[in-house]
Order: structure tokens, then sequence, then C-alpha cells
């Protein structure tokens, strides 16, 4: 990588929150055609970003809201469940754990097979509810990890704002994922997976306002670098 290309300042970045230990010096970041914006891929220990998402929405940002948009990934990968990538597969296993049974082949007992269905049908409906009720308050998880670190290391009083700017520079299904289908709407945890902006901004805010005074805060202060 040369530093005549666009997104080289995301590279400093980058490496500028690994010296401080703010991102795993042995995380990776990573162009990904496959990724629609920017993740935080917890399995192959990376942040994942798309190159055209980046010059379009993100290229003309200041220096301190992308420490924001990379510490709320690494925040992702650190403080997310490891297991909840998992979840969605759980309807398949359970097709492949009784999908061999002979009730189930043809010629097969009809009750048999009407009870597949009906163990089934809950189980996907749990699996993706968990899913996106976990996505959810994952979000907030993420900009907490990224909220303090901008107030205890680089000294930034309001990281709401930068949330703020972040956010509201993104194409709206960035930020909140297209409605649309009873099925959509039968599995989500809230009218989307993500919480809107302005609950995001105002959470980071609270948490400013009365951190200082809470035995979590202290403890997450204490894990920060300085």
């Amino acid at each position: 990588m040369t530093w005549a290309d666009r997104d080289c300042r995301l590279y400093r970045i980058f490496r500028e929150l690994q010296e401080k230990g703010l991102i795993d010096r042995k995380r990776r970041l990573i162009r990904c055609t496959f990724t629609p914006s920017i993740r935080g891929c917890p399995a192959l220990n990376c942040i994942r970003y798309r190159r055209s998402f980046y010059d379009k929405n993100l290229s003309g940002a200041s220096d301190d809201t992308l420490r924001f948009m990379l510490l709320h990934e690494e925040g992702h990968v650190r403080k997310g469940s490891p297991l909840l990538s998992a979840l969605p597969a759980l309807p398949v296993l359970v097709c492949l754990m009784f999908l061999g049974h002979p009730s189930l082949q043809a010629g097969g007992l009809p009750v048999a097979k009407a009870a597949f269905i009906a163990l089934l049908l809950p189980t996907v409906f749990f699996a993706y509810r968990t899913y996106y009720c976990r996505m959810y308050d994952e979000e907030f998880t993420a900009d907490r990890y990224a909220a303090d670190a901008m107030r205890h290391c680089y000294r930034i009083r309001d990281p709401g704002a930068l949330l703020q700017n972040l956010l509201s520079g993104l194409p709206s299904r960035a930020s909140a994922p297209p409605r649309g289908g009873m099925i959509s709407v039968l599995f989500r945890s809230e009218p989307g997976y993500r919480p809107s902006i302005s609950e995001r901004v105002q959470r980071v805010r609270d948490r400013a306002g009365r951190g200082d005074r809470s035995p979590a805060a202290h403890r997450t202060e204490s894990s920060l670098p300085r």
C-alpha cells in the first residue's frame, strides 16, 4: 500500500489506535469487496471494509470520526458475543440432525413430518429473534467502547457528536436495514435491528454525564491505555 492511496489515512489511524492499545495489535484492516460497508470480524481477527463505501461516505470524515468508527468495530470484536454469528445456522443444524431419519424420507409417516416442521418453525423463530436482539444490544456495547476510548485517550468531551456526524453521513440503508415483508417484521426484535441514531447518540451522552460516578465506568477507564 502506498501513501498515495485514497484510504491511506484510514490505515494510518488504524495503526495509531493499535499503538495506543485501543485496537489489538494482531488485528488486521482489510479491503473486502464482499463487505457492504465496514464490519468487525472476530472469526478472521480483522476489520473489513469496502473501498467504494469508504470513498463515498467516509473519506471526507475527520480523523476523530474515523477513530470512533474503527473503535466501534473493535468494540464489536472485543465485546460482542463470539457465538452471535452461529445463531442463524441453528435451523440448518436441526435439519441436518433429523433429515436422515427414516420417518422423514419418502413414504415416511405424515405425523413425523408434521412434527419435524412444528419443531423447525419455532427453532427458526428463536434463532433469528435472538440474533437480532443481540445485534441490537451490541450496537450500544460497541458505541460505549468507542466513546470511552475517545473520552479517556483523546480527551473528547462529547463523543456523541462524533457518533452523530458519523451516522448522519451514512446512507440510510447503512445505518438501518430496509423494512419489508411479514417475515422480516416477525423476526426482528425492533422495527429495525439497529437502534435509531438519536437513541444511540443519547445513550453515549447519558453515559458521559454519569459515567465518571459509576463503578463500571471506573473499571472501563482503568482498562484503557493512557
